[in-house]
């Protein structure tokens, strides 16, 4: 069968013209070329649609973080002290009484000057509770270090 098939292919392809050949060729050439760009023009679409929809995704996303980050304005007070009014979703860090105000200063301080995210938050402060003390946890990481 695979003779006879090669034979009649041989036999149809001498019995084409040139001219009917070259207009074969041009059939097989001009359907490359429109299932080429056709299937470049899809993707351009998926990609410009795709695009779209991120930027919405984005854009939603500023607004909701516009509508959570408030302006903190300066307010004047009595004595011509500036006074920032605290967003209200903010709330105050969880603290140990035993805790003096002066260190919570002092630790809320040190965050703010670190250079962190603008969005960092002090979300509770305790102290270490630690079994030993800072010279026994010394000594037990130097006895325990690998070689």
């Amino acid at each position: 069968m695979v003779r006879t098939s090669a034979a009649l292919m041989q036999s149809v392809a001498a019995d084409l013209t040139v001219y009917e050949k070259s207009i074969s060729s041009a059939k097989v050439i001009l359907t490359g070329f429109v299932v080429v760009f056709s299937m470049l023009f899809l993707l351009i679409l998926i990609i410009k649609i795709y695009s779209a929809v991120i930027a919405g995704a984005q854009k939603a996303a500023d607004n909701r973080m516009k509508r959570k980050e408030r302006v903190m304005e300066p307010v004047s007070g009595d004595n011509g002290v500036h006074i920032i009014k605290r967003p209200a979703y903010v709330t105050p860090p969880t603290v140990d009484d035993d805790i003096p105000e002066e260190v919570i200063a002092v630790i809320a301080a040190a965050v703010a000057a670190s250079g962190a995210s603008p969005k960092a938050r002090i979300k509770s402060i305790k102290k270490a509770n630690s079994g030993r003390s800072a010279w026994a946890n010394a000594g037990v990481l130097d006895n325990t270090r690998p070689f």
